[in-house]
């Protein structure tokens, strides 16, 4: 049933969000320098960068104290610049540190003395006891360094690329910017890919035309996902490796993509608007991907909030009754655990749980096992098929109570259900309704390149994806790095994409539209009806 359930999500998502749309989702041992550089001059980037290396750990000492930090709190790049360009830091300025810059004589702007070229043992000297060529001391500002013989040979061999065309970020040209997703381009799911691709080349061809970012084209490489975890990975392995992407924009994510966000962490490739049901959240965020979305554990948790503030609960009235259906899928295991977590915060009993498995699962048995209980409600986590066939045995069996999932799910399947339990249905909605004159943008742009709206869930979610990406860029300088871009996805704030909820993320915020909407349903019109304003859940 897992594999069946899979696709009938994969449909149900598409019909789900075309109908909102028309009628009203470091771990420093792995990480990779540009590919420019020797394997030596990546470890010397990494201290540069990061104040880490995997030789062990090394020492920074501040100013005439003796007091010493590791040397991961206070990393070069952070006086010195990312390319080695010097910056102001706290009133003071740094020099530049490039190797042309080294190599010349030069008057310092914090002690005012000149000091002649340094050459490697100088340098060497400068950084472990703060000495310039001359024997002067260096500014009390510059922390000293306590490092191995061969990490110091590491760093200097990276301090003669820095700033260089060899040091330049992958996938970033004089005019282009390189970006991947890793999409389904064969097996079952092969029209979801080929349409989300045609929606990234509609919107980025849009910008070209206007000049691109920063007068850099954007180049879209597309590898073949096979829709599944395994292909997943092997697909983004090769648009990092081997076409050396900057980052990625609107891959498609399957239930299993641990291994794939691993991937990405370790590597530091930022991933932009995955197009998934639901994101795969571990406890401490990945820094490096960034979700449109709510997962169906947040939607879970918003649908009982809901529950609770419309119903009125006097001191005598018992505690709500809640029953929860569920397939041992792992997007299901997320919707349940968020149900678990917000059903104990208000105090609701869940007084049934019922486990449905196999190829084909009896709606009439978990019915009949309801109704034993006679829950208030009852959260129902499966597919569009399985949802109309319990909606229809509740009406037969005179079950009444409330049915309660959410929008991604169960698609159309919520308007084939009988009258009488569409009117005590309630469904996450973690996309707005919106009007048709709101995908204007959207439809417009992919119709100008000659393209489709063929699968409007996946392609509004992808042409998200592209607007935010290609608007972090901009805020970052023509010398970006992925830092950069990372930092100013952080500092997005109600970004309009025109067919999503206003984006926000933050440092500690991996998830751009928190919350969902509560829906109802329309049998008549065919359309979702919206029942509450945005939830986000409480703590």
């Amino acid at each position: 049933m897992k594999s069946r359930i899979a696709n009938g999500r994969i449909i149900a998502l598409l019909v789900a969000v075309a109908s909102m749309a028309w009628l009203a989702g470091s771990d420093a041992s792995g990480w990779q320098g540009a590919g420019g550089l020797s394997e030596q001059e990546n470890r010397g980037k990494l201290i540069y960068l990061k104040g880490e290396s995997q030789a062990g750990e090394i020492i920074a000492i501040l100013g005439t104290s003796d007091l010493e930090l590791p040397a991961s709190s206070f990393p070069c790049a952070n006086c010195h610049g990312l390319r080695g360009e010097g910056t102001k830091e706290g009133g003071l300025q740094p020099p530049p540190i490039t190797w042309a810059a080294l190599m010349t004589a030069q008057r310092s702007a914090l002690t005012n003395r000149e000091r002649p070229p340094y050459d490697e043992a100088t340098l060497s000297r400068a950084i472990a006891v703060g000495r310039d060529p001359k024997g002067a001391k260096l500014h009390p500002g510059m922390p000293l360094y306590k490092m191995s013989t061969p990490q110091m040979a590491d760093l200097i061999a990276y301090l003669k690329k820095l700033g260089s065309e060899a040091d330049a970020e992958p996938g970033l040209g004089d005019d282009y910017i390189k970006v991947g997703a890793a999409l389904p381009l064969s097996g079952q799911l092969a029209k979801v890919g080929e349409d989300i691709k045609l929606a990234l080349e509609a919107y980025f061809k849009e910008i070209n035309s206007q000049g691109g970012v920063y007068n850099r084209r954007v180049e879209l490489v597309v590898e073949d996902s096979k829709g599944d975890a395994a292909g997943t990975l092997e697909a983004t392995r090769r648009l990092v490796e081997q076409q050396g992407v900057f980052a990625l924009v609107a891959s498609f994510e399957p239930q299993e993509s641990n291994a794939v966000n691993q991937f990405l962490e370790q590597n530091q490739v930022p991933l932009i608007g995955p197009v998934t049901l639901s994101p795969r959240l571990p406890v401490v965020p990945n820094r490096y991907v960034f979700y449109f979305l709510p997962s169906f554990g947040d939607q879970s948790r918003a649908l009982v909030d809901f529950i609770a503030s419309k119903t009125a609960q006097g001191d005598n009235r018992p505690a709500i009754k809640l029953g929860v259906v569920y397939t041992d899928s792992a997007f299901d295991q997320d919707a349940l655990a968020g149900l678990r977590a917000q059903a104990k915060l208000h105090s609701m009993e869940i007084a049934v749980e019922q486990p449905v498995r196999g190829a084909s699962p009896s709606a009439e048995a978990a019915v009949r096992a309801m109704a034993q209980k006679k829950p208030d409600y009852i959260f129902l986590f499966g597919g569009a098929e399985y949802f109309t066939a319990f909606a229809g045995e509740m009406d037969r069996q005179n079950l009444e109570s409330g049915l309660v999932s959410s929008t991604v799910m169960v698609g159309r399947g919520a308007f084939a259900i009988p009258a009488g339990v569409a009117r005590r249905t309630f469904l996450a909605n973690p996309a707005s309704l919106p009007n048709p004159s709101d995908f204007n943008e959207f439809i417009t742009t992919l119709r100008k390149a000659g393209a489709e709206v063929r699968s409007p869930a996946f392609q509004s979610v992808a042409f998200a994806a592209a607007k935010v990406f290609v608007e972090a860029t901009k805020a970052s300088s023509r010398r970006m790095t992925r830092a950069e871009l990372v930092k100013s996805l952080e500092q997005l704030r109600n970004f309009n994409t025109g067919v999503l909820p206003p984006i926000t993320f933050g440092p500690n915020r991996r998830v751009g539209a928190a919350g969902s909407y509560v829906v109802g349903v329309d049998i008549d019109k065919k359309q979702y009806v919206r029942l509450s304003e945005r939830i986000i859940p409480k703590e």
